[in-house]
């Protein structure tokens, strides 16, 4: 009898019939949540923008109407009803779940490496209404990072329920993601190889998770085309490559790809610390303020309002000029950074993608007016497009070439995506739109255990150590001489030292992030202030997994390196990435 109830337990069935019956299940919820935040995102846009200004999109007009739409105009209503949306998303985030502002798929991320997989159940709910507001005002963001968060939820919760490890509630809050997008975008290979690839700046994936990924995005895809139908996004037309003689202009454009894209992911950030940060407003009411610079410019650009896929589809069929194109492209960066780095509710994929689309566009046709011989399908450029500019900015290279397929149904660009994407992901190194992504696997907290207990702990701080310029910072160093040095610094961790010459403290950027454009206090503060002075040290002979669990710890890159018989005289400085470095040279992973 006894027996016959542990057979029942599910703990104790096969591991191949868990895994396939908790995927298949994370995969209906996942694309039924993608149907529901769809249906909800279209009753938002319904009310709050096509009948309050009776704006039609280019899809709703007759051909003989495109020539108007070219240049089209939003009523001046645009501005506080996106206003308002702002307002009431960022009053519902900032009231309920503060983690679900900005883009979702960064609060996955954060989650797998940071939170054992864990997600509080009112996340997903909050993301779902507080996205339909922002994206349904108006607001310049896109579908992933809700339904990314929805699904990846549901994985937790269900994890939660069945007493599941921490590394198996990691995977199921993958596979929800990857359900949930694949079913959104129409992208399931695409989606089940973004999840696991998205968490890591490096081209590793999270191996573990390929198979439920792939097996929830199927399911999800299912449930979400019985009530949609089975459909691309895009329609690209007959399209066509010119091998080889078009691999240069496409090879051209994976440098342009990855210029813009720097300048997007900069500005992106900075419109968040250099002017969202510095607002004297609570936090809630600053998307309201995003949500009213997003308003001034829709009127003007009402293309860039939500993901803007019917413009994309106009710029595939040769219905834009490339001058109107490569304004959007500038107008969606700084629209985007309004929405989203103000605390708005969504995600950075579908920005993206207009991005790319239009900046393809625009590259395409321009060079067809230049050199005709050279670029001869010019409307195939906004398709690479948006593929090979998202590869770049959110690193994900493989993934990003399957998506853009698949939300096209064709692989006749399938060479070209892949040059444009390597070249674009190379170039911008390790420059990103998620945040929380890491270096790999090493450097992520989920993973330091197993990697720890075989190879760590037969290495020491000494032979990871690496000779590089550290910035020692005197601890009476008046406050603005202080942020000067640190703002015109790479480095991200500052030693601070007495007059005697020995450590004393130590800080960071974000120590004096909050009072660093406080005029009053540079005559006031010195750099002890703000330095932390109970400073954690590596030892010059102790183990990389004693540093490594130091850092883990108290939540820090980076320590300070002393000799046993010296606690207070610094030898040098010692990182994660120094540590991953050395892994990988003594033949590592």
């Amino acid at each position: 009898m006894r027996d016959r109830r542990e057979l029942l337990q599910f703990s104790n069935w096969p591991i191949h019939i868990r895994w396939l019956i908790l995927s298949i299940t994370v995969g209906i919820v996942a694309g039924l949540g993608a149907v529901f935040f769809d249906h909800l995102l279209d009753l938002a846009m319904k009310y709050f923008i096509h009948r309050p200004m009776a704006y039609l999109s280019p899809d709703a007009v007759g051909a003989e109407d495109i020539a108007e739409m070219a240049s089209p105009r939003f009523s001046y209503w645009i501005i506080p009803i996106a206003t308002l949306g702002g307002l009431l998303s960022g009053i519902l985030v900032y009231a309920v779940a503060p983690e679900a502002e900005g883009h979702g798929t960064d609060a996955m991320i954060e989650s797998f490496h940071l939170q054992g997989g864990y997600v509080r159940r009112r996340a997903p709910l909050v993301k779902l209404a507080a996205s339909a507001l922002t994206i349904g005002s108006g607001g310049s963001a896109g579908k992933e990072g809700p339904i990314a968060q929805i699904g990846s939820g549901f994985g937790s919760i269900l994890a939660a329920a069945l007493k599941l490890r921490p590394r198996e509630r990691r995977i199921l809050l993958l596979a929800g993601a990857a359900g949930g997008i694949g079913a959104i975008f129409q992208a399931p290979l695409g989606a089940a190889l973004f999840v696991p690839g998205v968490l890591y700046r490096d081209t590793e994936y999270e191996s573990e998770a390929i198979l439920p990924c792939i097996i929830s995005a199927i399911i999800a895809h299912a449930v979400f085309s019985e009530v949609y139908g089975r459909a691309a996004l895009f329609s690209p037309g007959p399209v066509d490559f010119a091998m080889p003689k078009e691999l240069l202009p496409y090879a051209i454009f994976g440098v342009v790809c990855a210029t813009v894209g720097y300048v997007y992911v900069k500005v992106f950030y900075g419109a968040r610390d250099m002017f969202f940060e510095r607002l004297p407003l609570p936090r809630m009411l600053r998307p309201a303020v995003g949500g009213l610079m997003l308003g001034s410019i829709a009127v003007f650009f009402p293309q860039i309002i939500d993901g803007g896929y019917d413009w994309i589809q106009m710029a595939l069929e040769g219905k834009l000029l490339w001058r109107t194109m490569i304004v959007l492209v500038f107008m969606k960066i700084v629209a985007t950074s309004c929405t989203i780095s103000s605390g708005g509710s969504g995600g950075v994929f579908g920005p993206s993608v207009f991005i790319g689309a239009m900046l393809g566009g625009a590259f395409g046709f321009l060079g067809q007016e230049l050199a005709p011989s050279w670029v001869q399908n010019p409307n195939a450029f906004v398709l690479v497009g948006m593929g090979g500019f998202f590869a770049g900015v959110a690193k994900v290279p493989v993934s990003s070439v399957i998506m853009a397929c698949e939300m096209s149904a064709s692989y006749t660009l399938l060479v070209p995506l892949m040059v444009v994407s390597s070249i674009s992901y190379l170039l911008l190194g390790r420059t990103s739109l998620y945040e929380k992504q890491l270096s790999n696997r090493l450097a992520s907290p989920a993973h330091m255990n197993e990697f720890a207990q075989g190879v760590l702990v037969r290495m020491n701080v000494k032979d990871a150590v690496k000779e590089r310029h550290v910035s020692v910072l005197e601890e009476g160093l008046p406050f603005g001489d202080l942020v000067k040095i640190v703002s015109n610094s790479p480095e991200s961790y500052f030693p601070i030292v007495n007059r005697y010459g020995r450590l004393s403290g130590i800080l960071t950027i974000n120590d004096i992030r909050e009072v660093m454009f406080e005029d009053t206090l540079s005559d006031l503060l010195v750099a002890k202030d703000v330095a932390t002075t109970s400073v954690v040290k590596a030892y010059w002979d102790e183990t990389l997994k004693d540093a490594m669990d130091k850092m883990g710890t108290i939540g820090v890159d980076e320590l300070p390196v002393v000799m046993r018989n010296a606690p207070e005289e610094l030898v040098a400085m010692i990182s994660k990435q120094d540590i991953v470095n050395h892994y990988y040279e003594k033949g590592g992973l």
